[in-house]
């Protein structure tokens, strides 16, 4: 079990919401939300060919983050102005910008702290001329106090584990420009201006190439050292790029009359009150560390001050992670087939998608907690192939959100576009790993039951397969 107290501290309290007397029920009450809902998993819900970087989207690179699309369509069709949006597990915000640019009050979830920032700095109104002011400060710190940095000194600011990571992934000219960026953003006052300034950096070496790094595939989460790479462009000279790029992308947000909070918590134990929010749309992780977020963004979390060995013992209570639990059944029947014919093969990595059903299972009930009655959840989730099974992940999660009270309304499937995606994934791959098993999810979609009205699920309404239910998206070719 998570211990919270090794965790962040806004895990001890309930985060307050922005209103004081407000008829939670109220606006949702002409909505017909089993129709509408239904209807939206009919539709083609891949979104090919659609931008994906519009508003805030685009400032900082970030794994396996869905298309805006998604939370716009549900947010659109399921909310009226000025009700509350959740993302239990927000990534990078793309639901909290879609709630504020469709004036809801977005909320927003995440364990992983770099998510947590970069989420944090995506849905706020910044004050933006400052914000550039600020920027030219740094760089003009920076190049004033740029020089050679022997590990003594690197020493004197960080950890031995630290120092070490840095000479291996970095370039030595490059550890010297980064050092003068972090010190400069250090001598920057107020911590909302330094949040723009730290996610802009990340972003610098959180890239699709790997950045500033020696390191490829970096954005995906699956960083490989060649050090033969080209560093093409020194830390400085991508820092104002950067700088301009995240002003113009802040532009929309700035202008919102709508509010955002991102919370550094964990789904399993939400600081938010029951029957609080309208509207839950989201993104699980995948199971067994197929997106292994931490692996990338240590990257930039350790120059900007976190001790590796905290950022790893964080990594091994993330949902996904390959922790085995103490009992390996589900409260799916689904589930239990996968796992005891995992068994048969490899009885470890039958716990570990044990332990990620069963971690999903608290999410899911935390999600029923704090949903109002009569709306829904929609999560978008991937499924693996672990030692050649398919683990179903769409349908047991649907079933397992079933059997704690939601009524399932339907799992439709949609096709992942690489790109709009972000995965590391190829159409035309022939391999085992990764790029073979991650080219399409499911939307499940919930509804929290009124009041004395038992959860349904397909299965018990007309027998529905859970795995087949709703659309398939076009597909490309």
């Amino acid at each position: 079990m998570l211990d919270k107290k090794s965790l962040d501290p806004i895990l001890a309290y309930q985060h307050p919401l922005p209103f004081a007397d407000h008829n939670v029920q109220r606006a949702g009450s002409t909505l017909n939300v089993e129709q509408r809902l239904a209807g939206l998993l009919k539709r083609d819900l891949t979104f090919k060919g659609e931008k994906t970087a519009d508003a805030s989207h685009n400032i900082h690179a970030f794994a396996a983050k869905f298309p805006p699309q998604i939370p716009k369509a549900f947010i659109k069709e399921l909310t009226a102005p000025g009700e509350v949006v959740l993302d239990p597990m927000a990534g990078s915000g793309t639901t909290l910008i879609e709630a504020m640019l469709a004036q809801r009050f977005g909320i927003g979830v995440d364990l992983d702290p770099l998510a947590s920032l970069v989420a944090k700095v995506k849905s706020t109104a910044f004050d933006l001329p400052r914000c550039a002011r600020a920027g030219d400060y740094v760089l003009k710190e920076a190049k004033k106090s740029l020089h050679h940095v022997d590990d003594e000194e690197l020493l004197s600011f960080y950890p031995p584990k630290a120092v070490e990571f840095f000479r291996y992934w970095f370039k030595d000219q490059t550890v010297n420009e980064l050092f003068a960026l972090v010190r400069a953003i250090k001598k920057v006052a107020g911590p909302q201006i330094q949040a723009f300034l730290k996610v802009v950096f990340s972003a610098c070496i959180i890239t699709k190439s790997g950045g500033l790094t020696l390191a490829r595939d970096l954005a995906h989460s699956r960083p490989h050292k060649d050090a033969n790479k080209q560093i093409k462009q020194d830390a400085l000279s991508v820092f104002k790029d950067r700088i301009a790029s995240a002003l113009e992308s802040l532009h929309d947000i700035s202008q919102s009359p709508s509010m955002s909070s991102m919370i550094r918590a964990d789904v399993r134990h939400l600081p938010l009150a029951s029957d609080s929010v309208h509207l839950i749309v989201t993104s699980p992780p995948y199971a067994a560390n197929a997106i292994d977020y931490m692996r990338a963004h240590k990257f930039s979390l350790i120059w900007l001050g976190y001790d590796p060995k905290a950022l790893s013992a964080l990594r091994s209570v993330y949902i996904g992670s390959e922790l085995r639990p103490r009992s390996i059944g589900t409260d799916s029947a689904t589930g239990n087939r996968i796992i005891r014919k995992l068994g048969k093969i490899e009885e470890g990595r039958a716990a570990v998608v044990a332990h990620y059903y069963n971690e999903m299972k608290l999410s899911l009930l935390e999600m029923l907690r704090v949903l109002v009655s009569g709306r829904v959840a929609a999560l978008v989730v991937g499924s693996s192939i672990i030692k050649g099974i398919d683990i179903k992940a769409p349908t047991v999660l649907a079933e397992i959100a079933g059997s704690i009270g939601f009524h399932v309304v339907g799992v439709a499937r949609r096709e992942i576009v690489r790109d709009a995606r972000m995965m590391p994934v190829s159409r035309n791959s022939e391999r085992s790993g990764i790029e073979a098993r991650m080219h399409e999810e499911g939307v499940i979609g919930l509804i929290k039951p009124q009041a004395g009205e038992a959860g349904r699920s397909p299965q018990a309404n007309n027998g529905a397969h859970l795995g087949t239910a709703g659309t398939v998206g076009k597909r490309s070719g």
